[in-house]
């Protein structure tokens, strides 16, 4: 909603919740692909409950409280656990509303776009994902990240909802052999098996760029945490390394990788990390596009599609990379250039 008015029942409801200080001055915050929408309040009410100038007032929609509740329990677990993430102060279950610690407007990506402070930036972002990674939850644990897991079916139907639905049908708008399809479900088959066969431990499950908040200390904060769950760690290393918002060099990645498995000391053969590294890149990348394409076209937020050739790019160099995915890279340049995007 950033640079654009509060819309007027989001206003009246906040307002409703703050009767006793009508002088809270609001402001809308960009709330990137997500449902979810962002106020920052400043004003008594903010000094009040948070100490501080200003708060972020965070909602979702009637229809999606359950995505708040997630995100209750996911920041319950992860401060347990000495991870940085907003301090959540009060909370409207039924109305959908939250009120949690504003950490300003540097995320990651513009940080890096900055070349006076991005030293070291990235380092700090792989170091915080080995915390997290690290984290050995106690049995009975509340947290519902840890009774969901990335296993063979959840990563087919992400590549049945973000491949075929909105990359393929609604994006490319072409349809597929059947000989094109079989290579394809083929190859999402194998990487679903190869993924779902892993270690699995605690996932943030968009762990890029934009979801990491850069602190006036220099120190990173996770946001946008409520969909994590159990899978292969790779899976964030892959959203980082290869995110969409930003350009790493093939030799800075190959340090990061280093830097990272240094520090979880996973035991785990270089060369057959890279591999599965590289398995999750593809699934993470095309992930990204079908994500880009939902949100442009069932949500209108077009501006994503800029991201999507680009992207795929990236998406088929990868593919090209394996030898059980090569195939199915041939098919989507195909689909690409039949639909003349």
């Amino acid at each position: 909603m950033s640079g654009q008015q509060i819309p007027v029942e989001i206003e009246r409801l906040v307002r409703s919740l703050f009767q006793r200080d009508a002088r809270s001055e609001l402001e809308p915050l960009a709330g990137g692909a997500s449902d979810r929408w962002y106020l920052r309040m400043r004003g008594p009410a903010a000094r009040e409950i948070a100490g501080s100038d200003s708060l972020v007032v965070m909602g979702v929609a009637p229809g999606l409280l359950h995505a708040l509740a997630a995100y209750s329990s996911v920041q319950d677990f992860l401060q347990r656990h000495g991870v940085r993430v907003p301090t959540r102060y009060l909370e409207w279950p039924d109305s959908g509303v939250h009120l949690i610690e504003d950490l300003g407007n540097t995320t990651l990506t513009e940080a890096l776009g900055d070349p006076s402070v991005r030293d070291g930036l990235h380092q700090r972002a792989v170091g915080l994902l080995a915390v997290m990674h690290d984290v050995k939850p106690e049995p009975g644990d509340p947290c519902t990240a840890l009774r969901l897991h990335f296993d063979e079916g959840k990563w087919l139907f992400e590549f049945g909802f973000h491949v075929r639905r909105w990359l393929i049908d609604a994006y490319y708008g072409v349809i597929p052999t059947p000989g094109e399809r079989t290579v394809l479900e083929t190859a999402w088959r194998w990487i679903s098996r190869e993924l779902a066969a892993q270690p699995r431990v605690f996932t943030h499950r968009d762990y890029q760029s934009s979801n990491l908040m850069v602190l006036p200390d220099g120190s990173l904060a996770v946001i946008d945490f409520q969909d994590a769950r159990m899978g292969f760690a790779g899976y964030d290393l892959a959203s980082l390394l290869w995110d969409s918002y930003t350009t790493i060099s093939d030799d800075e990645r190959a340090e990061l990788i280093g830097l990272y498995l240094s520090e979880r000391h996973v035991g785990i053969d270089r060369v057959e990390f890279d591999r599965l590294l590289r398995v999750a890149a593809i699934q993470r990348k095309l992930h990204d596009v079908g994500a880009f394409a939902y949100t442009a076209f069932h949500r209108g937020k077009t501006s994503y599609l800029q991201y999507i050739p680009g992207t795929m790019r990236v998406v088929i160099d990868l593919m090209e990379s394996v030898d059980e995915t090569r195939d199915a890279s041939a098919v989507l340049v195909d689909l690409s250039n039949r639909s003349g995007r």
